[in-house]
């Protein structure tokens, strides 16, 4: 197999030798190596394959806030303010991760490569804020919204500021699939254009996490619903691994949106992470091969996108 992906590159390697322009033969040539290289995980993945034409209105953005059902305070904490954005708001039943049996679990989660990848096994909140995102994103499609601002319960933020925002990243929606606007980790920003008020689009060069606030099209919905299952890892790594759906992922800098009530109702259990050497090296590896094809794929957007302006 190793002999194949070589001589593949070879011959790759040989073609692309023949653009005039260095820069896009470098460009072309790393994508090529990751692309044969990498493995995707999803391989083997399966979800909904979402074949409704309903038609939308060009430009409506409505907003979608995921609530536990028990979780009053939350969303009498974040409810005002999201409704101040002025955009139509549908509070989703969030999926209680409590309530689901260890064999329901064991049939939508791959335990294995979840604990490979991540040195340890799922928190059950954690599924069910997959699933809860999954449900988000099914209703959205259901809808005639050309966008949807999804909202976790436990966000913080000025409305007009971010109403004036996300207003101004749907004028530029050529240029990215999802925008995320509550975003953890440095990242190491790069600019793609300029917003509002001194902030930016921006594309991601490292791992970026969190999924508390995030504009998304209808396309990224679509494509995120077909290799949902099985869960493999967590909402905010699989939606930023947009490399597996070809999509484009920005965030806004400097960011607006903070995750500020309290406790996370997702970490329940205190999970330990595995120290057998050989789970060790596996982690290590995906995570450094992540850590590439995130950094090169990102890389290609951002080039691709300001040539594009």
């Amino acid at each position: 197999m190793k002999k194949i992906a070589l001589c593949s590159l070879l011959i790759f390697l040989a073609l692309i030798a023949l653009i005039p322009n260095i820069f896009l033969r470098l460009l072309i040539f790393a994508e090529a190596f990751l692309l044969i290289f990498y493995g995707s995980i999803f391989k083997k993945s399966y979800g909904v394959e979402w074949k409704n034409s309903k038609e939308f209105k060009p430009g409506k953005i409505g907003a979608y806030l995921i609530n536990l059902d028990r979780a009053v305070g939350r969303l009498n904490f974040v409810r005002t303010p999201i409704l101040a954005l002025g955009f139509p708001l549908e509070r989703i039943s969030a999926i209680d991760g409590k309530m689901l049996s260890r064999k329901k679990i064991e049939s939508i989660v791959d335990l294995k490569t979840y604990e490979i990848l991540f040195r340890m096994s799922p928190e059950v909140g954690t599924i069910g804020c997959s699933l809860s995102h999954e449900k988000t994103w099914l209703k959205f499609l259901e809808s005639d919204n050309e966008f949807a601002i999804i909202f976790e319960d436990d966000v913080q933020f000025d409305p007009q500021e971010l109403s004036e925002t996300i207003k101004s990243v749907v004028e530029k929606k050529s240029i990215w699939d999802i925008a995320n606007f509550e975003t953890k980790h440095w990242g190491w920003p790069i600019n793609i254009s300029e917003l509002l008020s001194r902030k930016h689009l921006v594309n991601y060069l490292f791992n970026v996490t969190h999924a508390g606030c995030y504009l998304i099209n209808r396309r990224a919905a679509r494509e995120l619903l077909k290799k949902f299952y099985p869960i493999k890892m967590p909402l905010d790594h699989y939606f930023t691994s947009v490399w597996e759906f070809d999509l484009k992922f920005v965030g806004i800098e400097p960011r607006m949106v903070l995750q500020k009530f309290g406790g996370s109702q997702i970490k329940i259990l205190n999970s330990t992470k595995r120290k057998n050497p050989i789970i060790l090296m596996a982690s290590a590896i995906y995570n450094f091969q992540r850590a590439i094809y995130h950094f090169t794929y990102n890389f290609c957007c951002w080039c691709r996108c300001r040539n594009s302006i």
